[in-house]
C-alpha cells in the first residue's frame, strides 16, 4: 500500500519525501508555544499562556500523522534500515510527545505550575531542534556531486533519492556504508566481497546484506540507471 502511494505520486511528478512538509506543523507549534509562554511570563499576560497551551494541544495532535508519514518515507526511501539518525528521530519524537503532554497537563493550573510549564516548553523546543537537525541530515545531507545531477544522469537522480545518505560518491570513506568512488575499478565490492559487476550490483540492490536493505521496489530501468551512474564515479 505504501509503495502504491509513492508510485501514484511519481506518476504526477512528485518524488520527494512526504514527511518534511507536515513536520513544520508540530515543529512550528512547539516553537510558538515556547515563545507565547515566555511572553506570558515576561509581560505578565495570562492570555498568552492560554495561547501557548492551545499551540501545545495542536502540536500534540499533529505528532501521530507526522510520525506516520515519517515511517512511510523511512520504509520507501531507506528500506526500513535502522540508521543512526532514524533512531535519534524516533527517540526525540517520543520525547516531544511526552513534553507536549506534560505542558498541556501543567497548563490546566498555570498559576501554580508557571515555572515548570516554561521548562516543559523549553524541552519541547530542544526536541524539535534535534528533530530538525537529524531530519535535515537525512533529507539534505547528501554528497552526490552537483555536476553529475546537472549532466542529467537518470541514475544520479535515483542515487540521490535512495542511496546518497549512506554512500558517498566522491570518496571511498565510510559514511554509513562504504564510499563508492571508483567502484567499478575495484576487483571486489567493499562489504560483500563479491566480484564487482553489474549483475552483482543488481543483486546487492535486490537482496538485503548485513546493514544494507533491499530496494526491491526499484524498477529494472532505475537499477540500470544506477549502475550506469556508478560506472562514471
Amino acid at each position: 500500500m505504501i509503495e502504491a502511494l509513492y508510485q501514484t505520486l511519481s506518476t504526477i511528478g512528485y518524488s520527494h519525501p512526504l514527511h518534511p512538509a507536515i513536520t513544520h506543523v508540530p515543529v512550528g507549534l512547539s516553537m510558538a508555544g515556547f515563545i507565547f509562554e515566555l511572553g506570558a511570563r515576561t509581560l505578565k499576560r495570562p492570555v498568552l499562556a492560554q495561547t501557548a497551551r492551545h499551540c501545545a494541544v495542536l502540536a500534540l495532535m499533529a505528532v501521530p500523522p507526522t510520525v506516520l508519514l515519517g515511517y512511510m518515507d523511512w520504509q520507501h526511501f531507506y528500506g526500513g534500515a535502522w540508521l543512526f539518525p532514524v533512531k535519534l528521530k524516533l527517540t526525540l519524537a517520543g520525547l516531544l510527545f511526552i513534553f507536549l503532554s506534560v505542558a498541556v497537563v501543567l497548563g490546566l493550573n498555570p498559576a501554580k505550575n508557571a515555572k515548570y510549564i516554561l521548562m516543559a516548553y523549553g524541552c519541547c523546543l530542544a526536541a524539535v531542534i534535534g528533530l530538525g537537525y537529524f531530519g535535515g541530515e537525512l533529507v539534505y545531507g547528501r554528497k552526490t556531486p552537483a555536476a553529475a545531477l546537472d549532466q542529467g544522469f537518470a541514475g544520479a537522480k535515483v542515487f540521490e533519492q535512495r542511496c546518497a545518505f549512506c554512500h558517498a560518491t566522491n570518496s571511498t570513506e565510510t559514511k554509513i556504508g562504504p564510499g563508492l568512488k571508483g567502484l567499478f575499478e575495484l576487483k571486489t565490492m567493499p562489504v560483500s566481497g563479491w566480484p564487482v559487476s553489474a549483475a552483482n550490483v543488481r543483486k546487492q540492490l535486490k537482496t538485503p546484506y548485513k546493514d544494507m536493505p533491499a530496494f526491491a521496489d526499484l524498477s529494472e530501468k532505475d537499477m540500470d540507471a544506477v549502475i550506469v551512474f556508478l560506472k562514471t564515479l
